[in-house]
């Protein structure tokens, strides 16, 4: 066991298996909480070399361009085939290099683990090679994705071990590999945090952001009058109001009837509602304006907050039968319609303000007028497991399902 510092941080590192003495091929997991997840993953490895895995559509930020070429980081369409990706990862196993990536695809919104994207399974037994596991613990709470500011103070964990050996991985199907590594993704920082009680330092911005994952009122129910600044959120509907503590624990003005203590309460609430309301009204439709982004061929984005360049507007709907969008694109009408089948996750890449799609191979963004992306990903991840199934729950979650 050691420990180091990061941003004034402490982590403690746990090495039962020491990736950084395998002297051929492998690939190093991590379960993705925040995105500060690469400077963790570089300090446990050094001085070892790897390769990791990012989102393609990073690669057209001007501000990660130069830092990804110099980092040796391979490009990865979310959430779906890419054939150019996987090649890309294999290539670098046949040469003996280290593969780091995490097989969620998305850093957690929410401090939870979500499922693992299908196909993990198939990469692993193809390249028969040793797998080592990074869990992460902590890290959400460090850098959580709907805010831009870090916290001080706290701390976090991680540990190190060998998943599978090419023996190993050889002897189960792709689903039981995959099955494995679900049930050791299965974690929430926020039971992490209450078991151990670490004191935080907000920097004043403890809530900041929150309100767009914490979207609905618990106590009037109102949805998107939720406004969070400081380390308040408040609800402008009906003054219902929420403290986030030097434990990121959230002590509310007045008694409710839902247990809330920390987001991801907050979070299981508005997830029970939406499961409730999409299989108790089958004329349930969701829309909201937006404006669509493409990432540019000629140039890179310059800007931190959005991945992409804006080139129209127009309405996004969700119903039981997919997603749809009516609208513009460079001038012209623009629509399409999405099957939940294949599109089961929205991507979450820059904030939680926006999310992404890929569409005939293209990546295209979208930013609501309201903060409306993380109840749509609720929605189209349960449309899903209504309809197709095909996203599965992690083990913590599937008690919701029977």
């Amino acid at each position: 066991m050691c420990d180091f510092q990061l941003g004034g941080r402490k982590t403690i590192v746990h090495y039962v298996d020491d990736p950084r003495k395998e002297k051929g091929a492998c690939f190093i997991l991590w379960n993705h909480l925040s995105r500060f997840d690469h400077a963790y993953i570089q300090k446990i490895m050094y001085p070892h070399r790897f390769n990791m895995v990012a989102g393609y559509c990073e690669f057209f930020r001007s501000h990660l361009h130069t830092v990804f070429k110099m980092q040796r980081i391979l490009p990865k369409k979310n959430f779906c085939v890419d054939v150019a990706g996987i090649k890309a990862i294999l290539s670098i196993i046949k040469q003996g290099g280290a593969i780091s990536m995490a097989p969620e695809g998305l850093a957690s919104v929410t401090g939870m683990n979500e499922q693992i994207i299908e196909g993990v399974g198939k990469l692993i037994k193809h390249a028969k090679c040793p797998v080592y596991f990074a869990r992460f613990e902590g890290q959400s709470l460090v850098a959580p994705v709907f805010s831009s500011h870090y916290r001080g103070g706290g701390q976090s964990e991680m540990t190190g071990y060998k998943m599978f050996t090419p023996e190993e991985a050889a002897k189960l199907s792709p689903e039981e590999i995959e099955a494995k590594i679900g049930k050791e993704f299965s974690h929430n920082d926020y039971e992490y945090q209450e078991k151990n009680r670490f004191k935080w330092n907000t920097k004043g911005y403890g809530c900041e952001g929150m309100h767009d994952i914490c979207y609905k009122c618990p106590s009037c129910g109102e949805e998107l009058h939720m406004h969070s600044e400081g380390d308040d959120i408040k609800c402008d509907a009906c003054g219902f109001e929420m403290h986030c503590n030097e434990y990121l624990e959230l002590i509310p003005n007045r008694e409710i009837e839902h247990k809330i203590k920390y987001p991801s309460d907050w979070v299981l609430f508005e997830r029970k509602d939406i499961m409730r309301q999409i299989r108790e009204n089958p004329d349930f439709t969701f829309s909201f304006k937006t404006t669509i982004g493409i990432q540019p061929g000629d140039h890179l984005v310059k800007s931190k907050k959005r991945a992409t360049e804006e080139v129209g507007e127009g309405t996004f709907t969700m119903t039981h039968e997919g997603m749809h969008f009516e609208g513009t694109k460079l001038g012209e009408p623009y629509s399409f319609d999405l099957s939940y089948k294949t599109n089961y996750r929205l991507i979450f890449e820059v904030n939680t303000r926006g999310f992404g799609l890929y569409i005939d191979g293209e990546f295209m963004e979208f930013i609501p007028e309201e903060n409306v992306a993380f109840k749509a990903d609720l929605i189209c991840s349960e449309m899903n497991r209504l309809h197709f199934d095909t996203w599965k729950p992690v083990d913590r979650d599937k008690y919701l399902y029977e």
